[in-house]
C-alpha cells in the first residue's frame, strides 16, 4: 500500500479502537519530570499509544512533531494545565495533556485535505544533507522487535526502536540514521523505562553528535543515569538497567553501538559457517571480568564469590549500568563503545539481553535467523530483543 492507503487504514482502525475516557492508556513513571526531560517523554508516549493502533512508518514521525510542538507549546503559555508544579511537571497530568492532542490530531486527519497536508510533508522534513532520508519512513520495514517476560512476576525490560531517528529529534546527521536500543532492567522497571525513553534523545543532544560518536555516546549514557538518579534520591528507587544501544549510519553503513552491562550485539553474515557472526560487544561488564574487579577495586569496592558467581558487593552480577543508586560509582554508566564499518557480507544486527543469549549462542541464534530469512525472504535487517 501507498502512504495514503496506509494512513487511511490506520485512521479507520484509531476512530473505531481508541477510547478518549481511558485514563491511562499507555504506563507513565510516578516521578515528575524537569524541563528538559519532557521532550523524550511525551515522544515515547505519543509512540507507545499509536503503536497500539498500527499507526504507519510513514505517518508517525509526522503525527509525532504535530503533537510535540503542539504540547511544547502549550507548555510554554498555560504550564499549570500541563502539569508543572514548581520546577516539575506531574506526568499524569502531562500525559493526559499528550494524548488528548493525539486523539484531536488523529480525528482531525480523517479530513482528507488535512491528511493530504500532511502527507505532504513525506521526505521534506529533513536535515540539511540528508536527501533520500525518507527511504526509511517509507520503505519496507527493516527491523524486528519482541519483549518476552519469563517467570518473573513483572515485565522490567525494554526495548526502541527508531527507524526515522534523525528525522524525529532532528538531528544534525548529514544522512538517514535509525536508532536501536534493548534494556535490561532489574530492581524494577523504572531504569529501563526512563532509559528506553530519554537515552537515545540525550546522545542526540550531545554537541558531540554525530562527528564524535563516542564521546556523544558517553554524554547521552551518563547525563541519562545522573538524570535518574535524581529519580531514585527523591522517590526512593534502587532500580538498575543494563543497556545496548546501536546508532545506524543508513547510508554510509556504519553501526555505531556502545553498552553498559552483560546484554550482546553481533553482527551476522550472509555465509554460514565459523564466522557467520561477529561481536559487537565484548566484553560485556560483568563482575567475573578481571579488569572490571581490578577497577571497582581500585575505586574502594569489592567483588565478592557468593554461589558460585562474582558479584559487586556479593550481590550484583554486573558492574556497569544505568542507575542502581546503592552500588555507586563501582557500577558505573561509562559505555564501552564499538564503531563499525559493515560490509557487503554484513546481513543484519541482533542486539539481545542475557535471556537470549543464556538460552542460545551466538551461532546458533545466527544460524537460527538466517534460516528464518532464507525461508521468509524479505523480512527484517535489524532485530532487537528484550
Amino acid at each position: 500500500m501507498d502512504p495514503l492507503e496506509q494512513a487511511r487504514v490506520f485512521l479507520d482502525c484509531f476512530q473505531t479502537n481508541a477510547n478518549p475516557d481511558d485514563p491511562l492508556p499507555v504506563w507513565v513513571p510516578i516521578y515528575h519530570l524537569k524541563q528538559d526531560e519532557i521532550e523524550p517523554a511525551i515522544i515515547d508516549w505519543i509512540r507507545t499509544y499509536l503503536d497500539q493502533f498500527g499507526c504507519p512508518q510513514c505517518i508517525l514521525p509526522l503525527i509525532i512533531r504535530t503533537v510535540l510542538e503542539e504540547v511544547l507549546s502549550n507548555c510554554k503559555e498555560n504550564p499549570k494545565s500541563c502539569g508543572l508544579n514548581g520546577q516539575e511537571y506531574n506526568t499524569l497530568q502531562l500525559n493526559h495533556e499528550v494524548i488528548l492532542r493525539v486523539n484531536q490530531t488523529c480525528l482531525g486527519l480523517l479530513d482528507n485535505a488535512k491528511l493530504n497536508n500532511l502527507l505532504a510533508q513525506l521526505g521534506t522534513d529533513q536535515p540539511d544533507g540528508a536527501a533520500g532520508g525518507g527511504a526509511i519512513a517509507h520503505g519496507p520495514k527493516v527491523h524486528f522487535s519482541r519483549g518476552l517476560k519469563h517467570r518473573r512476576r513483572t515485565m522490567e525490560d525494554r526495548h526502541v526502536c527508531l527507524p526515522d531517528f534523525n528525522t524525529l529529534f532532528r538531528t544534525k546527521d548529514t544522512e538517514p540514521t535509525a536508532f536501536y536500543g534493548v534494556y535490561d532492567g532489574h530492581g524494577g522497571q523504572e531504569a529501563a523505562s526512563f532509559a528506553a525513553s530519554h537515552l537515545h534523545y540525550y546522545i542526540a543532544q550531545s554537541e558531540h553528535y554525530p562527528h564524535d560518536m563516542e564521546q556523544a555516546f558517553r554524554d547521552g549514557f551518563l547525563k541519562t543515569d545522573q538524570l535518574f538518579l535524581e529519580k531514585c534520591e527523591n522517590h526512593h528507587l534502587n532500580s538498575g538497567s543494563t543497556a545496548v544501544a546501536c546508532v545506524h549510519h543508513t547510508r554510509s553503513q556504519r553501526i555505531d553501538v556502545a553498552w553498559v552491562g552483560d546484554s550482546q550485539a553481533i553482527l551476522v553474515r550472509r555465509n554460514p559457517g565459523e564466522g557467520v557472526y561477529k561481536r559487537i560487544v565484548h566484553p560485556t561488564h560483568v563482575a567475573s571480568d578481571p579488569d572490571e574487579r581490578e577497577r571497582i577495586d581500585r575505586e574502594g569496592g569489592c567483588v565478592i564469590p557468593w554461589n558460585g558467581q562474582f558479584r559487586v558487593s556479593g550481590q550484583l552480577a554486573i558492574t556497569r549500568a544505568i542507575g542502581n543508586r546503592f552500588y555507586k560509582p563501582f557500577v558505573t554508566a561509562n559505555p564501552a563503545v564499538s564503531l563499525n564499518q559493515c560490509t557487503e557480507d554484513d546481513l543484519l544486527l541482533i542486539l539481545a539481553s542475557d535471556g537470549l543469549w543464556e538460552g542460545y549462542n551466538e551461532y546458533l541464534t545466527s544460524m537460527f535467523v538466517l534460516y528464518a530469512i532464507r525461508k521468509f525472504p524479505g523480512k527484517s535487517r535489524f532485530v532487537s530483543v528484550a
